[in-house]
């Protein structure tokens, strides 16, 4: 995205929409140190908790924009943009990128109206 160099690894998309049960006793090990400290594939992999610790969520909550239309044909609830966004000029005909200029579009009018 926007000419980073992106990197392959185990559940990497997985934490671009996440719900936490805080109270999990392995959530628990998410210190703010260990969260300073460690390493941004340890966290996107979820490298604390043991693989049936993990659930999973709709895949229209984490619809990746490019990807998940190939199989998926339902309507998403939430977009999460891999390849670039609507936000970037040279993005503006991804999939579901009139829906987020229009939302934007909104918040803006009512934050100065």
């Amino acid at each position: 995205m926007d000419g980073q160099q992106q990197t392959i690894y185990p559940r990497k998309n997985w934490s671009s929409f996440i719900v936490y049960n805080c109270s999990h006793p392995s959530n628990q090990k998410l210190t703010v140190d260990l969260v300073n400290s460690e390493t941004g594939s340890y966290l996107h992999q979820f490298k604390w908790l043991q693989d049936n610790e993990i659930g999973s969520l709709d895949e229209r909550w984490n619809w990746l924009e490019g990807w998940t239309s190939l199989h998926n044909n339902k309507k998403p609830y939430a977009v999460h943009y891999t390849r670039g966004g609507p936000w970037f000029n040279e993005w503006q005909d991804v999939e579901f990128a009139k829906e987020w200029i229009t939302e934007k579009n909104n918040y803006l009018l009512k934050k100065f109206s």
